[in-house]
């Protein structure tokens, strides 16, 4: 999967959650920049796993507290789902 499909299909997400695209940048945090809560948080990482066809083993969920780190994190689970 390249990062242009991890970007949109994240955007996709993000914005049916209520975040405004204006605020969707590598560097959002998602509770200090982007104002999800615990149970916002946990109800992205879901979608993620639905959208992407991945698990995300618990012990991951708390490394990934931005849009990069996800995006980087996405890049490496699906490296060979091309």
């Amino acid at each position: 999967m390249t990062l242009q499909q991890i970007n949109s299909r994240l955007q996709e997400i993000l914005t049916g959650m209520g975040v405004s695209i204006a605020s969707l940048s590598d560097q959002a945090n998602f509770a200090r920049d982007l104002g999800l809560d615990s149970l916002d948080v946990t109800d992205l990482l879901v979608r993620v796993e639905h959208q992407f066809s991945i698990r995300i083993p618990d012990d991951d969920w708390w490394k990934l507290q931005t849009i990069g780190q996800l995006k980087d994190y996405l890049l490496g689970e699906t490296a060979f789902d091309l």
